[in-house]
């Protein structure tokens, strides 16, 4: 099965370390980046929330693993962000192949 590979462990590492060191305010910044992303986390994240408290969990194993669940999903979005980032400011970066700059202009 072919990857992309576009995330790599230093995105995922750094997307912890930030997770670690702002908390909570990553969703809100992800509720301004993207709002109906974080709308549709928020919505899951609360059902699920529910779902484990009906289990008979206490509160605090409920809250352990709903945080657990939601630093996750964060973990992902955010090491998928700073890796198209990445991939952009590189794109960016490069000068244009040498058969690109030959290349005439497709047709209008």
């Amino acid at each position: 099965m072919a990857s992309d590979r576009l995330v790599t462990p230093e995105h995922i590492l750094k997307a912890v370390m930030e997770h670690e060191r702002r908390g909570a305010t990553l969703l809100s910044e992800l509720e301004k980046l993207e709002p109906d992303l974080a709308d549709f986390l928020l919505e899951r994240s609360t059902g699920l929330f529910h779902q484990l408290a009906e289990l008979g969990l206490s509160g605090r194993d409920v809250r352990k693993l709903h945080r657990q669940a939601e630093k996750t999903v964060l973990v992902c979005v955010m090491s998928l962000r700073n890796a198209h980032r990445d991939l952009w400011e590189k794109d960016l970066s490069e000068p244009p192949s040498k058969s690109a700059e030959g290349s005439p202009d497709p047709p209008h």
